[in-house]
């Protein structure tokens, strides 16, 4: 989305008005679309990043515009940054409503080249950092009765891919967890639900190259890479009340890929 095209105001009416969301990285890529999105919906925004200083900055931007923001840096695989960014939030807000579990990293390694230091260290983060993410937020929601999680999946998690020995099984984790997570909860009023995102254009996926981007471009049937406000479109909605029979689900966002 373009600077000229951002509202200047936040919503006063929107799909999620007043609503308490927590967005794991939150600085950039998805999760930055994700919270300006939300922003526009009139929700109540607390972003988390390793990048303090991306992280101030979105915060700022987002808080010109009238959203209500808390900023909290940490790291999502140390269970105490997670517990302290839980506690601020509803240290601040009150509540916990939704949790927007995003933050993760995408090596790219075949299993020749991985380290088994490469895999501890993306375990931790898109697995370890997800699970915790969910259990810390939904045990807020759970004394509410009430809340929606929304994990960041991947098409990796459903199709083996080359050079994806070691995101594609932590990919795996994510949409799991969400399965699993969705029986464990919804008898707690809590609906946990995954979005698996194709070939989305942030600066994780730019690090590829051009002629890696076109190579995985080629193989989405819609011929181009998904933008990150069409999987915040996503995320939105499986945050939403107009989701409210939905739990348990990995909706693709990925321009045909898994469908073939």
């Amino acid at each position: 989305m373009s600077e000229h095209s951002r509202p200047n105001t936040v919503s006063t009416g929107g799909r999620i008005q007043d609503k308490v969301a927590v967005i794991t990285g939150a600085a950039s890529g998805m999760g930055r679309a994700t919270a300006e999105r939300f922003a526009t919906e009139g929700a109540k925004l607390v972003l988390a990043d390793l990048d303090q200083e991306k992280l101030d900055a979105v915060a700022g931007e987002l808080t010109a515009r009238g959203c209500d923001v808390l900023a909290v840096a940490g790291d999502i695989a140390s269970e105490a940054d997670v517990q302290r960014l839980m506690n601020e939030a509803v240290r601040h807000f009150g509540r916990i409503d939704i949790l927007i579990a995003n933050a993760g990293v995408i090596p790219e390694a075949d299993l020749a080249s991985a380290t088994a230091d490469l895999w501890d260290h993306t375990m931790a983060v898109d697995g370890r950092g997800m699970f915790l993410s969910c259990k810390y937020a939904a045990a807020e929601m759970v004394k509410a009765g009430k809340g929606a999680i929304v994990c960041l999946s991947s098409i990796s998690a459903f199709a083996g891919q080359k050079g994806q020995a070691v995101y594609g099984p932590a990919k795996f984790v994510a949409s799991g967890l969400t399965k699993h997570l969705a029986i464990d909860l919804a008898d707690k009023g809590v609906r946990v639900n995954a979005v698996a995102p194709g070939t989305i254009d942030t600066p994780a996926v730019a690090k590829m190259g051009k002629e890696g981007i076109e190579k995985v471009v080629s193989m989405h049937p819609l011929g181009r890479m998904g933008r990150p406000e069409e999987v915040a479109s996503a995320i939105l909605f499986l945050a939403s009340d107009e989701a409210s029979f939905i739990t348990g689900a990995v909706l693709p966002v990925d321009g045909g890929y898994l469908a073939q």
